[in-house]
C-alpha cells in the first residue's frame, strides 16, 4: 500500500509532506544499469531544443558532452500533453526545491503523479553554501526577458528553443508551460527571498538521469547563458552543445498514485465532509 508521511531532503532542507517512494526498487533499478541497452543518442547543439518521446520503463539521460552547460527541461505526458505536464510548484511542495537522487517530477492536477524520477546526478557541489544544482525554482528566459536585462531584442532564449522542440509534435507557445533546470547552480537569498546564479560545477561527462514512470514528450533547451557564468556581454557567453541517451531498462514502473475524484459532485462551492466518525444511519 502507498503511504503518506513526513521525510528528510537528503541534502538537510525542511522536513517535507511527500508520497512515500519504495527506495528499494530505484535501488535494484540503479543497480540493473549495467543490463541498460541504449536505444538512441543525440546531440542537442548550442542555441538549440530538441523534443523526443520517452516510453515508460525508460531512462533519458543528459550530459554534459564538451564541458559546464546548463540545460531547460519541461515535460508532458506523450498520449495527453494537453491535459498533463510537469508543474514545478507541485513538484516543490512534495520533493523541495532541488532535484538530487530520488527526487520525483510531478505532474499538475488532476493526474498529480510523478512523471519521471532521478535515478543519477554525478555533478559534485563544490561549495554547497553557494547553492545547489538541478532545481524547480524559476523558469526558462524568454526573448522578452533576455531584451530587458540585455537592452537588445533578437537574442536566442529557452523559449524559443522549447517553440523548437514540440513544434513538430503538433505543439504550439500555448503549451509551454513550466520547466526544471539541469546542471544549473541556484541559491535562495533567505532576507530578499531572490534567486542567485551562479557558474555551474558541472564538468565535460557528468550526467544527470530520470526514469520515466509514464509516457513522456521530453524537451530540452540547450540554455544560452553557457555554463551560468555572469557576464554583461552576451556575445562572450561560450555555450555547448548536451548530449541525450535514452536507454530500455526492462523494468517496469511501479503504480502511481489514485487520488479521490471530487469533480463530479463539485456544486460551485466546497461542502464538508461527514465526519471520520460519524456512524452509519440506522435503519
Amino acid at each position: 500500500m502507498q503511504r503518506w508521511g513526513m521525510s528528510q531532503n537528503p541534502r538537510g532542507r525542511a522536513l517535507v509532506s511527500r508520497y512515500i517512494l519504495d527506495k528499494g526498487f530505484y535501488d535494484r533499478l540503479r543497480a540493473a544499469r549495467p543490463t541498460f541497452r541504449l536505444v538512441e543518442q543525440f546531440i542537442v547543439p548550442p542555441y538549440g531544443g530538441r523534443g523526443f518521446t520517452v516510453r515508460k520503463g525508460q531512462a533519458f539521460r543528459f550530459t554534459d558532452v564538451e564541458g559546464p552547460q546548463i540545460g531547460d527541461v519541461a515535460l508532458w505526458n506523450a498520449d495527453d500533453p494537453r491535459r498533463e505536464y510537469f508543474r514545478p510548484s507541485h513538484s516543490m511542495s512534495v520533493e523541495g526545491m532541488f532535484i538530487n537522487l530520488y527526487t520525483r517530477l510531478w505532474s499538475d492536477v488532476p493526474m498529480f503523479r510523478p512523471m519521471a524520477t532521478c535515478i543519477e546526478d554525478t555533478v559534485r557541489t563544490a561549495s554547497p553554501e553557494k547553492g545547489w544544482h538541478n532545481h524547480f525554482p524559476g523558469s526558462h528566459c524568454t526573448p522578452e526577458i533576455r531584451e530587458m536585462s540585455t537592452g537588445r531584442a533578437g537574442l536566442n532564449a529557452c523559449h524559443l528553443n522549447f517553440l523548437q522542440a514540440v513544434e513538430p509534435f503538433g505543439l504550439t507557445e500555448p503549451d509551454i508551460h513550466d520547466n526544471f533546470m539541469v546542471f544549473q547552480r541556484l541559491r535562495i537569498d533567505p532576507v530578499r527571498g531572490v534567486r542567485i546564479f551562479g557558474k555551474t560545477d558541472a564538468k565535460k561527462g557528468d550526467i544527470i538521469e530520470f526514469f520515466a514512470e509514464i509516457n513522456l514528450l521530453v524537451a530540452l533547451s540547450v540554455c544560452p547563458s553557457g555554463d551560468g557564468k555572469r557576464v554583461k556581454d552576451p556575445d562572450k557567453l561560450v555555450v555547448r552543445p548536451i548530449g541525450v541517451e535514452i536507454y530500455d531498462t526492462g523494468i517496469e514502473p511501479k503504480e502511481s498514485p489514485r487520488w479521490a475524484d471530487w469533480r463530479p459532485t463539485w456544486r460551485g462551492r466546497w461542502v464538508p465532509p461527514p465526519p471520520l466518525s460519524a456512524a452509519p444511519a440506522s435503519r
